[in-house]
C-alpha cells in the first residue's frame, strides 16, 4: 500500500480521493490473492477500475455524493493529458465507501484518515492527565471529546451508538471532574459560640 505524507493547513480536514481509494482496494485484493497463492488479478480477485468505483459512489452515498465530485487531470498511456471525474471524500464518506467493499478495508481507511488527522498523537477520550491541565485546557479537552464522539459515533442509525453511550459515560465523569476542580470549596468551620461580640 502506498504511504504518503500529507501536510494540512490548520483547520483543514483531510480527504481521500477516489483514485487513492481504488489503490487501497486493489492493494487489499492483491494481498489476499497472494496469501492464497493466486496471481493478481484473477477470477476471484479482479482489479477494480476507477470508472466502476465511481458508478458505485451514488449508490452508497445517495444524494450526498454530488458534493464530493471533483475533476482531476492525468497523463494517459500515450502521453496525452486527460480530464476525469473523481471524488474527494472526508473521513466518514471514505469509510462508508470502503465498508461497501469489506470491513477490513474500512478499518485500513479509518486508520489512514485518523493518521492524517493526527489522531494517533492524541486520544481525545484519554482523561488521565486532565487534573494537571489548566482550567481552559480541561474544558477544551472535554468539549473536543464530546464533539469527536458525537460526530464519529452519534449519528442516528449508526451501528456505533453503543460506543457513543460508553464514551458519553466517560465524558460525563470527566465533566464532573472539571466542575469539581474549578469550584471553590469552603471547609466547615464549625459552630461559633454564642456570646458577646468583641
Amino acid at each position: 500500500m502506498k504511504k504518503s505524507l500529507t501536510v494540512l493547513s490548520s483547520g483543514e480536514a483531510p480527504t481521500m480521493s477516489s483514485t487513492e481509494m481504488v489503490d487501497y482496494i486493489n492493494a487489499d485484493r492483491e494481498s489476499k490473492a497472494k496469501s492464497e497463492g493466486l496471481t493478481f488479478p484473477c477470477k476471484k480477485y479482479r482489479k477494480l477500475e476507477h470508472r466502476s468505483f465511481m458508478k458505485k459512489v451514488p449508490k452508497v452515498l445517495g444524494d450526498a455524493a454530488e458534493k464530493f465530485f471533483a475533476t482531476d487531470t492525468y497523463i494517459n498511456g500515450t502521453g496525452g493529458v486527460v480530464e476525469r471525474d473523481i471524488c474527494n471524500f472526508p473521513k466518514r464518506e471514505a469509510c462508508l465507501m470502503a465498508m461497501s467493499y469489506s470491513y477490513e478495508l474500512q478499518a485500513q481507511v479509518f486508520d489512514h484518515m485518523t493518521e492524517l488527522e493526527g489522531g494517533k498523537d492524541i486520544n481525545l477520550l484519554d482523561f488521565s492527565g486532565l487534573a494537571d491541565m489548566a482550567i481552559s485546557e480541561m474544558q477544551n479537552r472535554v468539549a473536543s471529546a464530546e464533539k469527536f464522539s458525537f460526530e464519529e459515533h452519534g449519528q442516528t442509525g449508526s451501528a456505533l451508538m453503543t460506543r457513543r453511550k460508553k464514551e458519553k459515560k466517560v465524558i460525563k465523569r470527566a465533566e464532573q471532574l472539571v466542575k469539581d476542580l474549578i469550584q471553590f470549596k469552603l471547609c466547615d468551620m464549625g459552630d461559633f459560640p454564642d456570646g458577646e461580640p468583641a
